[in-house]
Parts: C-alpha cells; sequence; structure tokens
C-alpha cells in the first residue's frame, strides 16, 4: 500500500505556477479578477442573492494568492521595495474599498485584501534581512492584522494560505511534500467553513474555492506556447483593483443620491 502510494505523482500547482510564462500568469490574473469582480458584484449591487456569482467569485482568492507568491523576488532589496508598494497600494485603496462596501454595512475599521499580502511580504522582506528577529516581528504584524481583516478579507484563515504559498515559493521541496498539500487543502477547506448548510457550504463555497482553481491552473499549463510577452502591462492588477472599487462604490451610493 505504501509502496502504491508513494508511486503516485500529483502534479504540483505551486509548481505548475511558478513554471509559467508572463502571459500565463497575466491569464490567471484576469480570471481571477474576473471572479473577483462577480463576487463584488452580487455583494455590492445584488445584495448576494445570485449564489452562482458568489461560488465564482471564490476561486479569485486562492488564484491571486498563487501568482502572488509565485512573483516574489529572492533578494532582500526587491522584497523591501515590493513590500513597501503593497503596502502603499493597500493604503491608497482602503478609502475605495470603505465607499464600495460601506452601503452593506461594513465596518471601518475592515481592511483589503492587499494588506494581508502586504503583512506577509514584510515578513519575508524582514526575515531576509534579520532573520529570525524578523520573522518573529513580521508575524506580529499579521496578529495586529488579522482582526480587521476578519470582516471582509479571510481574516486568520488567509494569512495562513499566504504564508503557506509563500513557504511553498521559498522552499521548493515544499511544494513536492503530499503532506504539504494536504495542508493546502485544509487551509482552503479553513477559508470556506463560514458557510450556509452543509451542502451549501461543499457546492458553494468548497469546490468553487478547492476544485476550480486547480483546474483553471492545469487548463491554463496545459496552454501551447505563446510569444506574446504580456496579456496586461505591468501592475494592472493594482490599477484593476482601485478601479473596480471605485466604480462599484459610486453605482452603490448613487440610489442614495437620486
Amino acid at each position: 500500500m505504501h509502496a502504491l502510494l508513494t508511486s503516485l505523482r500529483f502534479p504540483s500547482p505551486f509548481d505548475q505556477v511558478k513554471s509559467f510564462s508572463p502571459f500565463q500568469a497575466d491569464i490567471i490574473k484576469t480570471i481571477a479578477l474576473m471572479a473577483m469582480l462577480a463576487d463584488h458584484i452580487n455583494t455590492i449591487l445584488l445584495n448576494s442573492h445570485n449564489a452562482l456569482l458568489t461560488a465564482l467569485g471564490h476561486s479569485a482568492f486562492p488564484l491571486f494568492t498563487l501568482i502572488w507568491a509565485a512573483n516574489l523576488p529572492d533578494d532582500a532589496a526587491r522584497l523591501r521595495q515590493r513590500a513597501k508598494r503593497l503596502w502603499m497600494w493597500a493604503i491608497a485603496t482602503q478609502p475605495l474599498f470603505w465607499l464600495a462596501f460601506m452601503m452593506k454595512g461594513q465596518s471601518w475599521l475592515a481592511l483589503n485584501i492587499l494588506f494581508a499580502y502586504a503583512g506577509c511580504t514584510q515578513l519575508l522582506s524582514w526575515f531576509a534581512r534579520w532573520g529570525v528577529n524578523g520573522a518573529m516581528a513580521g508575524l506580529a504584524v499579521l496578529l495586529l492584522l488579522a482582526w480587521p481583516l476578519t470582516p471582509a478579507s479571510y481574516g486568520i484563515p488567509g494569512i495562513v494560505f499566504c504564508l503557506l504559498c509563500m513557504a511553498a515559493r521559498c522552499i521548493s521541496a515544499v511544494a513536492e511534500s503530499r503532506l504539504f498539500l494536504l495542508l493546502v487543502c485544509a487551509a482552503l477547506t479553513w477559508l470556506s467553513l463560514p458557510g450556509h448548510g452543509f451542502q451549501d457550504t461543499l457546492v458553494y463555497d468548497l469546490l468553487p474555492g478547492l476544485v476550480l482553481p486547480l483546474l483553471i491552473i492545469a487548463a491554463v499549463a496545459a496552454l501551447p506556447h505563446i510569444s506574446v510577452a504580456r496579456l496586461w502591462p505591468r501592475r494592472f492588477f493594482y490599477h484593476a483593483y482601485a478601479g473596480h472599487l471605485t466604480l462599484l462604490g459610486v453605482l452603490a451610493v448613487m440610489p442614495v443620491r437620486l
């Protein structure tokens, strides 16, 4: 039985994403952006009445997180720059995040998802610079962020998933471990736990959040080689994230002004 289990080889999604060309990575970002837009339209404009849009939205965070982790730089100087950029965009888009979700009664303390990526990148940057002491300081920052990230940006489960993806990026042997992949599946399941009933959670939360991202990654990995350098300009996601929050926020507020 042990020989049978060890003979089973499953392509690691982390290895696949790390080997993506910029064009393939942009395809994943586009799909994730569309899923996020569908989820936010459903939440902000449709009062969460469309279960299909909610289900599609669950695939956005895993896809974005895998791409974020795969694109983390190796050297300390570039990590510092990446962390600074993420903090800047997280802070700059926070008023737009409030605008988009305030009509849904969301607390102004709730933080957008870029803070999770910024905090995890900061941890890695400090670890590269100061070792274990830097990592402990980074964990302290993440603990401070956990509560304000909980209402709308996955909280502790989201941070744990980010850290797991970051570990797979930094330690190549980790991504190939079956035990590690089980931990990733458990983290994704944790993200989907605050559902409705068991059947609704399975159909509308767990399957889209766990199975759909794996299918999308496998499909993009199987695409034939395309010589196109990129699908979108660099840092397009930051502008698209801020832009869609602005648009949805204005549309959400407009009926009140009429």
